[in-house]
Formats: structure tokens, C-alpha cells, sequence
């Protein structure tokens, strides 16, 4: 297995409060509920988002994939994806500590 991350931006139209929608919080709740389960499972090493996730704030994921293909298609099947309330840039990840 090799590691890989996975960056995540809130979609701007979510910077206000008031702009989410049931869908929305749905999604992104099924988004945590996975990653967690992931956790669980041994599939996912760290997750975490710094803490105002508007403008340059985003979401981090660090896991276990096969290959490229593998980790893109992990992070394209996120539901916060797959509901388009976050894009994610997938990339190979070192860990140095």
C-alpha cells in the first residue's frame, strides 16, 4: 500500500451560514461518518481541517491506497464531493514523522 492525501475546499457558495441547505448538512455528515469508518478500518491515517474553513482554510486526509488510480477514485467518491459541497485535489504523501 502506498500513502496518499487528499485536500479539501469548501465550495464558496457554503461560506455563509445561512446557505446550507438539508442536502448540504446530509452530505457532509455522510462525508464524516465515512472518513471515520475509514479510521476505524485502517484505511485512513489523519484527518483533520484547519479550523475557518472558508477562503484558505481546507480539510486534509491522509490514507492507504494501491496506486494513483486507487486514491483518486477514493477521493473523488467522497460523498462531500460526489454532493458538490467540497472539490478535492488527491496527490501521492510521504510521512516523514
Amino acid at each position: 500500500m502506498k500513502t496518499y492525501a487528499y485536500l479539501l475546499k469548501l465550495n464558496p457558495r457554503l461560506y455563509l451560514d445561512d446557505a446550507w441547505t438539508k442536502e448540504d448538512e446530509d452530505q457532509v455528515n455522510t462525508h464524516f461518518l465515512r472518513l471515520k469508518k475509514d479510521v476505524e478500518n485502517g484505511k485512513v491515517i489523519h484527518v483533520g481541517r484547519t479550523e475557518d474553513p472558508k477562503d484558505d482554510g481546507f480539510g486534509f486526509v491522509v490514507f492507504y491506497a494501491e496506486n494513483d488510480l486507487d486514491a483518486k477514485t477514493y477521493a473523488a467518491s467522497d460523498p462531500a464531493v460526489l454532493g458538490g459541497q467540497m472539490t478535492a485535489s488527491c496527490f501521492p504523501y510521504k510521512i516523514v514523522f
